[in-house]
C-alpha cells in the first residue's frame, strides 16, 4: 500500500495528542501537511534560516527555534521535539527528526505553567551555568547518502557526527526512544503507548554492509507486536 502525507499526518498528530493529554508536553504546533511534506507550523520570518549554527549545537539556536515557534512539541521541562517526513511516490523519501534538551534546569511548573519559556528563562535563569546536552536527531537523507553519509543515521554533538542506523523510523518508534533514553521514569508510566514504537516500521532496511562493520545503531525491522511480548521491565 502506497504512502501517504496524511497517514504519516495522522500519525504523528496522535503521537502529539497523546503527550499534550499526558501532560508529557506544555505546547505542541499544528503539524502541517503538503502533498510531499508533514512537518510543524513555525512562524519564523519568511526567508529566515532554520538552523544558526551548522557545525554545533547552541544556546542562541535553542532561543531562536523557541522564539518561533521551530519545533512540533514543547516538553514538560523546556525540550523540543522536531517531526517532519517527506513522501515521494508512495514512499518515504527523507525525515528529520529532533530531540532539543532545554539547555537549563527549568522547573516543570514553569514550563506547564503556560508563561512564555524565554521570559521563564531571562527572569529565573539568566546567570545560572546552562547544562552540557547534546541534540540527538536521526535523519533520513537518500539524497546525500555518500561515503560517510549514510542515508539513516544518528547525529549528536556535532554536524559531522553520522552514525549509521538500520533503518528510517517511524515517530512513534522515535518518541519512545527519546523517552525511554532521557525520560526512564515517564516512559515506564506511559508504557502501554511507548512499548508498541518497537513494532512500529516506516520504511525497509537501508544500512549498507560496509556501513554495518563499524559501529551503528541496530533493530528488528520486521518486529510485531507478537515478537514484543511484555515488553522491557
Amino acid at each position: 500500500m502506497a504512502l501517504t502525507t496524511r497517514h504519516i499526518h495522522d500519525e504523528v498528530a496522535n503521537v502529539l495528542d497523546f503527550l499534550m493529554d499526558s501532560e508529557l508536553a506544555a505546547h505542541r504546533n499544528p503539524v502541517s501537511i503538503s502533498e510531499s511534506v508533514v512537518s510543524f507550523h513555525g512562524y519564523a520570518p519568511k526567508g529566515s534560516p532554520f538552523i544558526l549554527n551548522r557545525r554545533h549545537p547552541t544556546i542562541e539556536q535553542y532561543r531562536y527555534w523557541v522564539e518561533h515557534g521551530e519545533y512540533s512539541a514543547l516538553l514538560f521541562d523546556g525540550s523540543l521535539l522536531q517531526l517532519a517526513y517527506t513522501v515521494k511516490d508512495g514512499e518515504l523519501a527523507g525525515h528529520r527528526l529532533a530531540y532539543v534538551p532545554c539547555p537549563y534546569d527549568v522547573d516543570q511548573q514553569f514550563v506547564m505553567g503556560g508563561d512564555p519559556l524565554l521570559e521563564v528563562i531571562d527572569l529565573f535563569y539568566a546567570d545560572a551555568e546552562p547544562l552540557l546536552r547534546t541534540p540527538v536527531r536521526m535523519d533520513f537523507d537518500p539524497d546525500s547518502a555518500k561515503p560517510g553519509h549514510p542515508e539513516v543515521h544518528l547525529t549528536i554533538n556535532g554536524s559531522d557526527c553520522r552514525i549509521a542506523c538500520v533503518a528510517p523510523l517511524h515517530v512513534l518508534r522515535f518518541v519512545s526512544f527519546v523517552f525511554e533514553q532521557f525520560y526512564p521514569a515517564y516512559w515506564r508510566a506511559h508504557k502501554g503507548f511507548f512499548a508498541p514504537g518497537h513494532t512500529r516500521h516506516v520504511g525497509p532496511k537501508k544500512i549498507l554492509e560496509v556501513e554495518q562493520i563499524g559501529l551503528h545503531l541496530s533493530w528488528n525491522v520486521h518486529a510485531t507486536l507478537a515478537d514484543l511480548g511484555d515488553g522491557p521491565a
